[in-house]
C-alpha cells in the first residue's frame, strides 16, 4: 500500500450538506431547459420530467446512504464497487468519475458561467473558453489551501444559492402573469422516445446527489452525517427544481428558449435561461441583476466539483501504489497533486469539447455506474441479510428497483435514439479497463 499523509475528518453536516446541494445545483437547471423544450413542446411533460428525475435521485440517496454509511471512506462509485464486486469494477468507476464525473461537469459548469458572465460584460461572450478557464483556474487555486477554507466558502455560496433559487419563484408567484400552458397529448409525449432522451439532461441536473460519498473519509460521524446529508439535500434539491422550472416555463416563452436560424436552419439552445427570466420579471435590469447572482451560483457548483472530484482520485492512490503522488496531502489536508491533475483534464475538456458533448456523455457514462451501485446494493440486501448496517435504509428494495426502472428504461432509449452517446461511454470504459489490465497485480490486497 502506498504511504498517504493521514486524512483528518475536517467536514460537518453543514459542509457535507453544503457539497451535496452545491454539486447538484448548477449546470442542468440554469442551462438544459431550452433542450428538453426543443424536444417536448409541452409544459407538464417536463416538468414531470424533473419529478421523475428527483424521485430517482432520492431513491439513489437511499440506497447509497446505506452503503456510504457502513463504508465510512472517500472515493464514491469507486470506494463503493471495489467493495461490491471487484478491484476492476473500482478502477473502471474511479477514472470514468474524474473524467465524466468531475471533469466533465466542471467544465460543463464553467461553460455556463461564461454564457450568463457574456450577458453581463459583452466582451467576455466573445472569449467564453478563456472566461471558464480562469474561472476553474482561480476555484482550483483555492482549493489547494486549508480544506476549511473550501469548506467555508462552499457553505456560504451554497446558502446564497438556494436563496437565489427562492427568489426566482417567489418573484414568479408574485409578478409573472397568467398565461395558458404549452400542451400536447401528455400520454403520447412520455412515451414518445424524445422524453426518455430528455431525461438525460434532467439526469446530468440531478448530478451530485451522491456527492457526500466521494468526502466520505472526511466526514465527522458519517454514520449519521452522511444520510442525512445525502437524504435532506436531495429532497430540497428535488422541490427546488420543479419549482424554478415552472417558474421559468412560467416567464419565458419557448421562442425565446429555442430558435431556429433561418438560413441554416440549425437549432441554437439558450444556455442564460436565468436571465431570460430575470428579463421577463424586471426588464433588461432585472436580466442583468438575476444573470449575474446565476453567474455566481454556478461558481459554487464549480467549486463544490473542484473539491469533491480529486478525493476519487486521492481514494484510488491510497489503494494503487502507481498513482500514490495523487494522495499525497499537505498540511491543510488537501490532495494538491490531485486537484493539479484535475485541472488539466477539465482544461483539455474546454478546448476540445462543446456543452452539448460534455453533458450527453456525462449523463451516460454515470449512470451506468450508478446502476452498477444499485445493482451491489440490492445483492448485498438479498446475499448478506444479516450484515451489520449503522444506517439501513427504509424502501431500501423499492427504492432500488425504481432507480434502476427509470434509469434502465432511459439507457434503453438512448441506445435506440442516441446510440453514440452510449457507444462513446463503452468505449471509454472499455480503454479504461485497457488501463487497468497492466495495474492489475496492485489492485488492493484485501479485495483480490
Amino acid at each position: 500500500m502506498p504511504e498517504t499523509t493521514p486524512v483528518l475528518r475536517r467536514l460537518g453536516l453543514w459542509s457535507a450538506s453544503a457539497i451535496v446541494v452545491a454539486n447538484m445545483i448548477g449546470t442542468g437547471v440554469f442551462s438544459t431547459l431550452s433542450y428538453q423544450v426543443h424536444a417536448l413542446p409541452d409544459e407538464r411533460a417536463i416538468l414531470l420530467l424533473w419529478v421523475l428525475g428527483g424521485l430517482s435521485a432520492l431513491a439513489g440517496a437511499l440506497c447509497y446512504a446505506e452503503l456510504g454509511a457502513g463504508r465510512p471512506r472517500s472515493g464514491g462509485e469507486y470506494m463503493l464497487l471495489t467493495q461490491l464486486f471487484h478491484p476492476a469494477a473500482g478502477f473502471l468507476a474511479g477514472w470514468i468519475s474524474v473524467v465524466a464525473g468531475f471533469a466533465g461537469p466542471i467544465a460543463a459548469a464553467a461553460l455556463a458561467f461564461a454564457a450568463y458572465f457574456g450577458k453581463l460584460w459583452p466582451p467576455a461572450a466573445q472569449a467564453p473558453t478563456a472566461v471558464a478557464l480562469l474561472l476553474v483556474s482561480l476555484i482550483s487555486a483555492l482549493h489547494l489551501l486549508r480544506v476549511e477554507i473550501g469548506a467555508g466558502f462552499q457553505v456560504i455560496t451554497t446558502a446564497f444559492k438556494i436563496m437565489v433559487m427562492l427568489g426566482i419563484v417567489v418573484a414568479a408567484l408574485l409578478v409573472a402573469p397568467e398565461r395558458a400552458l404549452v400542451q400536447t397529448d401528455l400520454a403520447a409525449t412520455v412515451f414518445d422516445p424524445a422524453f426518455a432522451v430528455s431525461l438525460v439532461y434532467v439526469t446530468y441536473a440531478y448530478l451530485g446527489w451522491n456527492a457526500a460519498l466521494y468526502v466520505a473519509g472526511e466526514v465527522r460521524n458519517p454514520q449519521r452525517n452522511l444520510p442525512l446529508a445525502l437524504l435532506a439535500s436531495t429532497a430540497l434539491v428535488t422541490l427546488l427544481y420543479v419549482a424554478v422550472n415552472w417558474a421559468f416555463l412560467r416567464l419565458v416563452p419557448f421562442a425565446d428558449l429555442v430558435r431556429v436560424n433561418p438560413g441554416t436552419m440549425s437549432v441554437e439552445n439558450e444556455l442564460a435561461v436565468g436571465f431570460l427570466a430575470g428579463r421577463a420579471l424586471f426588464g433588461e435590469a432585472g436580466g442583468m441583476i438575476v444573470g449575474g447572482a446565476i453567474a455566481f451560483t454556478l461558481i459554487s457548483t464549480v467549486s463544490a466539483m473542484v473539491l469533491a472530484g480529486p478525493r476519487v482520485l486521492a481514494a484510488m492512490a491510497d489503494d494503487w501504489r502507481p498513482f500514490a503522488v495523487f494522495g499525497r496531502r499537505h498540511s491543510g489536508g488537501s490532495p494538491r497533486h490531485a486537484i493539479a491533475f484535475q485541472w488539466l483534464l477539465i482544461t483539455l475538456l474546454l478546448l476540445t469539447a462543446s456543452f452539448e458533448f460534455v453533458v450527453n456523455f456525462i449523463g451516460v457514462s454515470l449512470t451506468l455506474f450508478n446502476i452498477a451501485v444499485i445493482v451491489g446494493f440490492l445483492r448485498e440486501r438479498w446475499c448478506e441479510p444479516d450484515r451489520p448496517r449503522p444506517f439501513r435504509a427504509p424502501f431500501g428494495w423499492t427504492a432500488g428497483l425504481l432507480f434502476l426502472a427509470l434509469n434502465s428504461w432511459m439507457v434503453v432509449f438512448l441506445t435506440a435514439n442516441q446510440p453514440q452517446a452510449v457507444l462513446l461511454s463503452l468505449a471509454s470504459i472499455a480503454v479504461a479497463f485497457v488501463g487497468y489490465w497492466p495495474l492489475r497485480h496492485h489492485a488492493p490486497e484485501t479485495h483480490r
